[in-house]
């Protein structure tokens, strides 16, 4: 939800961005139909203040902005069998971004790569690790996963520039993966990041990213626990696969 984005990045805001909030959260639907232009003039403050209260709570601009406000606003006056219609959205408008999407570098970076690590945040990108190193042999390549308690200073005496790291966060924002990424730079080893939030700390550190949607399906009539989906995250890996193996086949073609 927009609120536990306000909560979790609430010491970068400032009295302007609380102002806006509280705008926003009074009139939600009002919001929707509004530019920035004019949002700005409501909340009494310019556009790129608009704008970078956005970039704040990670995302990339006002309109991502509101594609959330959007999600969040509809789950509010929807019963829980309409929220099908929402996960599916979210798979189209995943689909929509990887089919614009270059792989080019990606593919070129996990051909190139000596070695090639993969590290997942949590418990469901800790299985999206293991499926991506079950799925990615078949096409000649072995990838090394390793958790938290790995990451130490041995880790980084083996780890070399010639390897590539692959790091798998839903938000982007985890103190753990954050610290890595920096890491993994100031090393000059390539990074791979996959994400949901295209304005994150991880991801601007990354060399390169690939975005997904999953929204969080919240029940007003309490017959579920809020969670987040996260089926679109294993479809990313799938694509990535189906692009690398075409990439792969042309690039042996061409040689």
């Amino acid at each position: 939800m927009l609120q536990d984005r306000i909560t979790t990045f609430q010491s970068r805001l400032t009295e302007n961005d609380f102002l806006i909030w509280s705008y926003i959260t009074n009139h939600k639907k009002n919001s929707l139909t509004m530019s920035i232009n004019e949002l700005a003039k409501q909340c009494n403050v310019s556009r790129t203040t608009i704008m970078r209260f956005c970039q704040k709570l990670g995302f990339d601009g006002f309109s991502e902005f509101k594609y959330h406000l959007k999600n969040e606003l509809t789950q509010e006056n929807v019963p829980l069998s309409e929220l099908e219609g929402e996960i599916l959205e979210n798979h189209i408008q995943t689909i929509e971004n990887l089919k614009k999407k270059d792989f080019t570098d990606l593919c070129t970076m996990m051909a190139n790569a000596n070695r090639i690590f993969i590290y997942g945040s949590g418990d469901i990108q800790t299985l999206v690790s293991s499926y991506m190193k079950l799925l990615f042999v078949h096409n000649g390549l072995i990838l090394y996963d390793f958790g938290a308690v790995s990451i130490n200073k041995q880790f980084y005496q083996i780890i070399q520039p010639e390897d590539l790291v692959l790091l798998i966060t839903l938000n982007g924002e985890s103190p753990e993966v954050v610290k890595l990424a920096k890491q993994l730079k100031q090393r000059k080893i390539q990074t791979i990041g996959i994400t949901k939030l295209r304005n994150s700390t991880v991801s601007k550190l990354c060399d390169e990213t690939i975005f997904f949607l999953n929204p969080e399906v919240q029940d007003q009539e309490d017959i579920l626990t809020p969670f987040e989906t996260t089926s679109t995250l294993f479809f990313v890996i799938e694509y990535f696969l189906l692009k690398y193996d075409a990439w792969q086949k042309q690039t042996n073609k061409s040689s």
